[in-house]
Parts: C-alpha cells; structure tokens; sequence
C-alpha cells in the first residue's frame, strides 16, 4: 500500500513523469520504498541533467559573446547540448516504461553509487 492511496505501479510511473519535481514531492510524501527509490532515482537522473543543461547553455551563451572563441566553442557546445536533450529524453521515456514494467528496476550506475555513498 501506499500513501497517497493509488496502486503503487502508477505512483512508480508518478515518480519520473514531472522528471525532478515529482520526484521531489513523493521523497517527500510517500512511505513506501519502491516508491521512494524511484523517487529518488529519478531526482538524481533528472537533477543532474538538468544542471548540466543549465552549465552548458550558461557557458554557451557567455562564450558567444567572444568573437572568434565564441565560434569554436558554440558547435561543440551546441552539439553537447543536443546530446544531452536527448539523454533526457530517452532516459525519460525509458524510466517510465521500467517502472511500469518492473517494480524493481535499478539503472545500474546509479544503483552502485548510491550503495557506496551510503
């Protein structure tokens, strides 16, 4: 059961459809673990692409105004920026079909970081 009260395969899905926020929201008002792993999960992924998207569009932006430096740097950053969209994306969608899917779905990276930081 869970806190809110709705089957736990659509809190799941609940956790990554807001990306970061909803994650957010239910860490913060949901009991049940599965729930809140996926919460948390999903706070970690979105969070740190989204910070990434910001530093990067940031640092674009600020080198544009370098004449000639502005225009080595805005391809590289431009394409680093798609690529990064992109990852959000897929990883979005991704997310949310394994949590429909399979209650207990771990992205591997995150899953073995988080265990040795706690």
């Amino acid at each position: 059961m869970t806190t809110l009260g709705l089957n736990e395969r659509i809190e799941r899905v609940l956790a990554y459809s807001l990306f970061w926020v909803s994650g957010i929201v239910l860490l913060l008002i949901e009991k049940n673990q599965n729930v809140r792993w996926h919460a948390l999960q999903s706070v970690l992924i979105f969070g740190t692409l989204s910070l990434l998207i910001f530093a990067v569009s940031m640092l674009d932006m600020t080198l544009s105004w370098i004449p000639l430096l502005g225009w080595f740097t805005s391809f590289g950053l431009g394409l680093l920026l798609r690529i990064l969209w992109w990852t959000f994306f897929i990883a979005w969608i991704w997310l949310l079909v394994m949590a429909w899917l399979h209650p207990r779905y771990r992205l591997p990276l995150i899953h073995e970081w988080f265990h040795k930081l706690f």
